[in-house]
């Protein structure tokens, strides 16, 4: 019987080949690990003085108002925050003037709003102000054009350290709602399909909604009656 003997080096050889292998490490083969896209909060503020009494708010800040709720609805990360400053006994016209622009904000159809009232002369923000905080989530684009892995082959068999650097950023700065890159969205229980039918006939220039069933007139059944047992009878 015929002995097979192994060397040292042909007994290493495998396990140095699933050391490279190892699965657990894969920045270096996934653009998306080696580029990553990062999703952070912030917040869009804005400030607005106080009209005078009896006067509504301007043009110029019913502008502000809707872009804000505009940022608030396309990327929005929570509630929107007005706060308002004040001073000792006008706590009531100041927060009449906060609702006035919740109220504006609403109109636009964004999600809740709090309101609140800073009282006092040192009051944050100044009295009279108010400040409207609309939180939002902000992508961070990462930084292409590091080539530390050069694009020759390696023995790693690893891609050149810029590759798909180029498809997260173009992602990062193109991406409607940023918060969609960490997590998914509720369902909407629409459906799926009749949505894409829709979308067909409107291409199509066909009318999208539903084709009225058209429905006859009933009439009660004579069967029975005196008129049908004439009919039925017949001629002699």
């Amino acid at each position: 019987m015929r002995r097979i003997i192994m060397t040292p080096l042909r007994a290493l050889l495998p396990l140095l080949l699933l050391a490279a292998c190892d699965p657990a490490d894969l920045t270096e083969h996934d653009y998306r690990l080696s580029h990553p896209i990062v999703v952070e909060e912030k917040a869009a503020v804005a400030l607005f003085a106080r009209p005078a009494e009896g006067a509504a708010l301007s043009d110029a800040d019913r502008d502000r108002l809707g872009r804000l709720a505009e940022e608030s609805a396309r990327r929005g990360a929570g509630p929107i925050q007005i706060s308002v400053g004040a001073l000792p006994g006008e706590e009531a016209g100041a927060l009449a003037f906060a609702q006035t622009l919740a109220d504006t904000l609403r109109a636009w159809g964004v999600g809740p709003v709090s309101v609140s009232v800073a009282g006092g002369a040192d009051a944050v923000p100044q009295p009279g102000i108010a400040q409207v905080r609309v939180p939002v989530w902000e992508a961070k684009a990462p930084e292409c054009g590091n080539f530390e892995r050069g694009l020759n082959p390696n023995y790693s068999n690893a891609p050149h350290s810029n590759w798909g650097c180029s498809i997260q950023r173009n992602k990062a700065l193109m991406v409607q709602n940023p918060a969609d890159l960490v997590r998914a969205r509720e369902t909407s229980g629409r459906d799926g399909a009749r949505a894409t039918t829709v979308l067909e006939k409107y291409g199509k220039g066909e009318a999208t909604g539903a084709a009225k069933e058209g429905i006859a007139a009933g009439s009660t059944s004579d069967v029975g009656s005196s008129s049908g047992a004439k009919s039925s009878g017949g001629s002699k």
